[in-house]
């Protein structure tokens, strides 16, 4: 009996230790912001101030980025079933590329990406974030995982806010929903939107930083909200001084609400009703445009923060959101700018969502910042009327952001060997048995169907030689610090 009773006292501590090490992780938690790199930050963003002399004479810039879109949802891009004559609009009078990949197959690794041109494990944001006291917040806290994108980070709303732009976000921030790591803590100067996903519970809408919207939104609303916050943000310009309008919608994302209005009326079923009354919301931003005779000097883009979900078209592509396969990661991109981009372009030279950073402070003639790696390239030329650029790689980080699961060129694509293959052993319990390393030849096979590593022993044993390298620079400098001269 005593031998019993001792096992009982045993395995009794050995409980309370299990449930006591993670509940003082939990209440020990704090999120360290880099003190050294956020003075860098602050010093790099005052000495481009002197540069607000010359903004009048600097394009608007609009960012219109929809959430989990595919590549084949918009007319543009090959969609039948789904009518988009707005966002086709901007194709026709712009330029479309074949071949951008979004920097992440999910959320908010993505945006933390796009909008300071580091890929996700440089950011400290490789992963989702959850609304503070979530089950997963909390999670990632007990595993020391950053819960907001850290104030060191310099975003192009930073960059262009220095340079004298009124700044504006409308929609989807979903970068932490705390300070000091809100969009008005960003530069900013006006929020109005969801923090997070549409899917994460409660979700009220914010006016900068209080909330406006009650927390049980009725999301058939919401379209129309964002749309009137686009529209009287362009309508309230100043046309002597430039804005940057980044509006990050929160569809299509699951769940789908479409408006009254459209509700039945596209033939691609509930998803198409919601991607049509987010082209209307475009036409509208268009018009308002049109009216205050912004068109011809203002830069648009239109992209999407990662491949479609459950529903949704990702065109030929194999694979979805959360996946490293093209279809995860190959989305729309269009650059509308009549003063400087000619009309009804094709570009089919591999872009990514880090590039936008670089490129947009080339077209401004402002520096990078010189304390950290930036992970973009300049695709301006392209922009311009070349058709090529250097020979460049584009990396895919996967669903945790911190692992590197393919790298390609202009022609293959090598995934390094991992878990990809579900064994489905229960409808939970879907392990993933490690496969690879492959070698693709996306010039033939854009479906990514069929190895050809023992055709091109060369091709293969070059990018594998790549991958592994940068595999190695990030582990031995995560964030890319560089030397402070």
């Amino acid at each position: 009996m005593r031998v019993w009773k001792w096992l009982g006292l045993g395995l009794l501590l050995v409980v309370v230790i299990a449930i006591a090490i993670p509940v003082l992780k939990l209440l020990g938690y704090e999120q360290l912001d880099d003190a050294d790199r956020l003075a860098q930050k602050q010093q790099y963003l005052q000495s481009l101030s002197a540069s607000s002399s010359t903004a009048a004479q600097r394009p608007n810039i609009v960012i219109i980025l929809l959430d989990d879109l595919g590549y084949g949802d918009v007319g543009a891009y090959g969609a039948q079933s789904i009518a988009t004559p707005h966002i086709d609009s901007l194709a026709q009078n712009g330029m479309r590329f074949s071949h951008y990949y979004s920097p992440s197959p999910v959320c908010s690794p993505s945006r933390a990406a796009m909008l300071t041109g580091r890929y996700p494990p440089r950011t400290g944001l490789g992963h989702v974030v959850f609304p503070e006291g979530h089950f997963i917040s909390n999670a990632q806290k007990i595993s020391a995982l950053n819960t907001r994108i850290p104030t060191e980070e310099i975003m192009l709303s930073d960059v262009l806010k220095a340079v004298g732009y009124n700044t504006a976000m409308v929609g989807k921030w979903h970068m932490g929903d705390v300070a000091p790591s809100l969009p008005n803590d960003f530069s900013f100067d006006s929020y109005y939107g969801g923090l997070y996903s549409n899917d994460m519970k409660p979700f009220p809408l914010y006016r900068n930083r209080d909330i406006e919207e009650a927390a049980e939104l009725d999301q058939t609303r919401m379209n129309g909200l964002y749309t009137r916050e686009v529209v009287e943000f362009v309508e309230s310009q100043d046309t002597a001084t430039p804005f940057f309008l980044y509006y990050a919608h929160n569809f299509p994302h699951e769940p789908l609400f479409s408006s009254p209005q459209q509700s039945g009326k596209s033939e691609a079923g509930l998803y198409g009703d919601v991607v049509e009354d987010i082209d209307h919301s475009v036409g509208e931003l268009l018009a308002a445009l049109q009216r205050k005779g912004l068109t011809e000097n203002t830069l648009i883009i239109f992209t999407s923060d990662n491949g479609p979900w459950y529903q949704g078209s990702p065109g030929f592509n194999r694979g979805r959101k959360n996946q490293t396969w093209e279809g995860g990661q190959r989305v729309p991109f269009i650059v509308h700018w009549p003063a400087s981009v000619g009309g009804n372009q094709l570009r089919t030279v591999p872009i990514s969502g880090v590039d936008l950073f670089p490129t947009l402070l080339s077209v401004l003639d402002l520096p990078l910042p010189a304390d950290r790696i930036i992970d973009g390239v300049d695709i301006s030329p392209l922009w311009r009327g070349e058709s090529e650029l250097a020979e460049r790689l584009i990396y895919y980080y996967g669903q945790s952001g911190a692992t590197l699961d393919a790298v390609r060129d202009s022609r293959f694509k090598y995934h390094g060997r991992r878990g990809v293959r579900a064994t489905g052993i229960t409808k939970t319990l879907d392990l993933k048995a490690p496969m690879g390393p492959w070698l693709f030849d996306l010039a033939q096979d854009q479906q990514e169907s069929y190895d050809v590593s023992a055709k091109y022993p060369l091709e293969m044993q070059r990018l594998q030689e790549a991958f592994e390298a940068r595999d190695a620079e990030f582990r031995n400098n995560l964030r890319g610090w560089l030397p402070v001269k």
